[in-house]
């Protein structure tokens, strides 16, 4: 058996040592390329001469060693396959990367008077492949250019290219400049190009939009002004809400603000976004009346001209649906409670907190207090932890089971989606939430027959 296991024992380090003499090579390969565009990028080039001449000698011998191995290879016909293998992943990858430079001052003037050609813009050398640059209306607020990188998606070719810093510069010149000037805006943080707060009342919401308001009013008519961030509100209420956040309690529905934004429309937008939030959810609100809640919800959920919805043969008229909160294709508990007391259900309980029997007969349970955090994967091979909302069937609680977005892990109720749930009798039944409960049909499609 030996005799056997030897040769492919050999073929197997032959295709490791080949392997790691091709990555080898790319690495040195695409290190010397690097390091030499980085050579004439920065100052200290004379310095970095021996190290690009030590990885262009180690280049070399790559070179060397993979002519020794393809000699080799040449002399066991067998082989050839593996040959054959290596030479596409050689070509795949040699040129990688384009040095594209040296840059010089009239490549920066073209770049950023392609970008800016109403401005006057001065450029000074900073280093061999470097630039401090500014706006000729902003002396102070230095900007810098230099060879970075572009390409890599979805093309794995990469090749140097100018970038600049005055989207950063510009909007954190004027914040500075703004609050020497006694300006506040302690209810912001700039977080990647975007000025955020968080509010869930629209008390919580006054001061930012006071603070901001200000500052826009103060930065009218200064000079590239429209590099300056947006402001973002970002809403969050208790009860999940249109979000894509993994942690806890950050559901986020959001308002933007920018300098041409009247404070007027947007404290508008911030007053509607928590009246939807609390009209879907049926919730007692301290900032709007029921009668208010009421009329936002009967505006803003019509249930015309779709979805259509039947009860046996009967499709029932839409007036008897408005402003019950339709979201995404689903409804709160609140407003399965409001639907089936219009249904003239024997519903007992409020919004928040309900029981029923269902159209099949089953007992239900409902409580936006019936939740509990499960471990789900995220992305990157991660996990996270979540809030899950669960109603009981006859005691036993019904999940939707391993659902990250707030429409199907949330205290809410699906139109026409099921799944599989263990019946606790030996059974498993494919259940269908609206239907069995409420005893109704739905169609999206105002033409086609419903479900």
């Amino acid at each position: 058996m030996n005799r056997h296991i030897a040769p492919l024992a050999r073929r197997t380090n032959f295709c490791y040592n080949l392997v790691s003499i091709f990555v080898s090579f790319y690495t040195v390969n695409s290190g010397a390329l690097m390091l030499a565009g980085n050579c004439v990028a920065e100052s200290a080039f004379l310095l970095r001469i021996p190290a690009a001449f030590h990885l262009l000698i180690r280049n070399v011998n790559a070179y060397i060693s993979i002519s020794r191995e393809v000699t080799k290879i040449f002399t066991n016909r067998k082989k050839i396959f593996a040959v054959g293998m290596a030479c596409l992943l050689v070509l795949s990858l040699i040129g990688c990367y384009e040095y594209r430079g040296p840059y010089t001052k009239a490549d920066v003037e073209e770049y950023l008077t392609g970008r800016y050609p109403d401005e006057t813009i001065h450029i000074r050398q900073k280093g061999l492949q470097t630039w401090d640059c500014w706006f000729g209306e902003l002396p102070d607020a230095v900007f810098q250019v230099w060879v970075g990188q572009g390409g890599g998606d979805p093309v794995p070719m990469l090749y140097s290219r100018l970038v600049s810093d005055e989207a950063e510069v510009i909007p954190a010149y004027y914040l500075e400049q703004y609050q020497k000037e006694g300006g506040s805006l302690d209810a912001w943080e700039l977080s990647d190009k975007i000025l955020d707060t968080q509010y869930a009342s629209i008390a919580d919401a006054a001061p930012a939009l006071e603070q901001l308001s200000a500052f826009f009013t103060w930065i009218e008519g200064k000079p590239l002004v429209r590099l300056m961030p947006k402001g973002q509100y970002k809403f969050q209420p208790e009860l999940p809400w249109r979000t894509y956040s993994p942690q806890f309690h950050s559901f986020q529905e959001m308002v933007v603000h920018g300098p041409q934004d009247k404070p007027e429309a947007v404290q508008e937008a911030l007053g509607d976004s928590v009246k939807k939030y609390y009209a879907f959810y049926c919730l007692p609100c301290d900032e709007f009346s029921q009668t208010e809640l009421e009329e936002y919800a009967v505006k803003t959920w019509p249930w015309t001209p779709k979805p259509r919805v039947r009860q046996g043969e009967e499709i029932l008229p839409p007036e008897l649906l408005a402003g019950i909160g339709l979201e995404s294709g689903v409804i709160s508990y609140g407003g399965l409670y409001t639907l089936l007391t219009r249904l003239d259900f024997d519903v007992k309980g409020t919004e928040e907190h309900f029981t029923v029997t269902g159209a099949d007969g089953h007992s239900y349970e409902f409580s936006y207090s019936f939740w509990e955090e499960r471990e789900m994967d995220w992305t990157n091979n991660r996990t996270i932890t979540l809030p899950v909302w669960y109603h009981l069937r006859d005691g036993y609680p019904v999940g939707v089971e391993g659902e990250t977005s707030w429409f199907y892990r949330g205290p809410v109720i699906d139109l026409d989606a099921g799944w599989n749930i263990d019946t606790h009798n030996g059974h498993f039944h494919f259940y269908m939430p609206f239907w069995e409960i409420a005893g109704l049909r739905v169609s999206w499609d105002n033409d086609g027959p419903v479900s």
